[in-house]
Parts: structure tokens; C-alpha cells; sequence
């Protein structure tokens, strides 16, 4: 009798218990309600963003690029001021040709945009315009292509050139080098980082790579000018 009173008085303390901890939670989810409903929002509106987001980018990729194939044949036939800033004398379904600049800025979410960049690039600076250029390389060194990253760390290695920051232009003209696979290009780029850091007097930075050019691309041009890069520096050609 004594062992059946002790379990009825242990199943009451359990239900107790039991009914206590729900009634925390209840009165926990009670008081916090409106949060737990602002915190659920919160998330919800989270997930509707990034869906946003990836929409607005593939369209806003669909648009650049129909901007892009309008524009570029300017880029082609090096009528730069058009290619720049666009041709309002032209248009498609209403809209008038817009420029690269246009482009870079508009779009510059898009791997389009990041590509009108390295155009500005290079047309700022095939016209001298060196500072500006190397404000749109930096752009279009954050593609997710490795041509584009490419070509924009070598217009940012010319830009650091004619600031005389040689050392600086070295090491961007490797960085370039390592991205790109063609033979051809890997030369001419460790020729000009070699050639940097001559005038930046790292003697045995620029041996090291003029050697490198002669040994991995014999019958390149680039052989032949690491060769004489080699003769100025003063050392012996193997």
C-alpha cells in the first residue's frame, strides 16, 4: 500500500513538472510572441531577397548584354567616344545606343558590366588617360572570368608603369601571368615584369624571369628581348 502511494505521489510530481514546463513555454511564447513572429518575418523576407536578388542579376545579365552587342561594334572599329558614351542617333526598340561607361556603371553586378570596365580600361588608356584607367581595371579585376581578371591586372600593371611604380607593375604583370594559359601571353607577361623590375633595379628578380622567358619560350619573340634585357643587366646568356 505504502509502495502505491509513493508511485501515485511520483506520477503526480511528474505531471506537475510536466504541466509546468508547459506553461513556460506557453507563457514564454505568449510574451514573446510578437518577436518570435518579427524574427519569422525577418527570415522570410531573407529568403524573398536573395530570390530577388538572383533575379534582378540574371535579368540585369540579360539586359547588359543586349547593351553590350549594340555598343561594341563601335568598340571594333575604335570610334572611341561613341564606344565610351554611346551613339543617340542610333536605337533599338526606342532606345538609344548606350556607351560602355553606361555599361560599367549601370551594370557593374554583371559579369557584362565588369567586361564594359576592362573596355573603358583599355580605351582610357590606348588615350593616356592612365589614372582613370586604372579605375576601371580594378573593376574588372573582380570578374569571375580569368581572360577578363587577366587582361585587367596587365592594364593595371601599364597604368603602375607610367607611374613609375615598377615594383608594383612587376608583381601585376605575374599575378596576370598566372591566370592565363596561353604560352604566348605567359611570355610577354613575365617579359614585362621582368622588364619592371630592371627599372625598379631588382636585378635579381628581373634575371630570374628574363631567364625563365628564354628557357620556356625559345622561339618566342619575347626569347630574343629577355635575351637583350639579359646583355643590359650584365649577365652572362647560357
Amino acid at each position: 500500500m505504502a509502495k502505491d502511494n509513493l508511485e501515485t505521489e511520483m506520477n503526480n510530481e511528474e505531471f506537475t513538472v510536466s504541466n509546468t514546463s508547459n506553461d513556460n513555454s506557453l507563457n514564454f511564447i505568449q510574451k514573446n510572441s510578437k518577436l518570435i513572429i518579427i524574427v519569422s518575418i525577418g527570415i522570410i523576407a531573407i529568403v524573398a531577397i536573395f530570390a530577388f536578388i538572383r533575379y534582378k542579376n540574371q535579368e540585369d545579365s540579360l539586359k547588359a548584354s543586349t547593351l553590350m552587342s549594340r555598343v561594341l561594334p563601335y568598340y571594333e572599329k575604335a570610334d572611341y567616344t561613341k564606344a565610351l558614351d554611346g551613339d543617340p542617333t542610333q536605337s533599338y526598340s526606342g532606345e538609344p545606343v548606350k556607351g560602355l561607361k553606361f555599361i560599367a556603371s549601370e551594370y557593374s553586378n554583371t559579369e557584362q558590366g565588369k567586361m564594359a570596365s576592362f573596355y573603358v580600361g583599355n580605351i582610357l588608356l590606348s588615350t593616356g588617360k592612365y589614372s582613370q584607367a586604372s579605375n576601371y581595371f580594378n573593376d574588372a579585376s573582380s570578374s569571375d572570368s580569368k581572360v577578363v581578371q587577366c587582361g585587367a591586372l596587365a592594364g593595371k600593371a601599364a597604368c603602375l608603369e607610367v607611374d613609375k611604380k615598377y615594383e608594383e607593375a612587376a608583381k601585376a604583370y605575374l599575378d596576370a601571368a598566372r591566370l592565363i594559359a596561353d604560352d604566348e601571353l605567359q611570355a610577354r607577361y613575365n617579359y614585362y615584369a621582368a622588364y619592371a623590375y630592371e627599372l625598379a633595379s631588382k636585378k635579381d628578380d628581373a634575371e630570374k624571369l628574363y631567364r625563365k622567358v628564354v628557357l620556356s619560350s625559345k622561339f618566342s619573340e619575347f626569347a630574343e628581348l629577355a635575351k637583350e634585357g639579359l646583355t643590359r643587366i650584365g649577365t652572362i646568356i647560357e
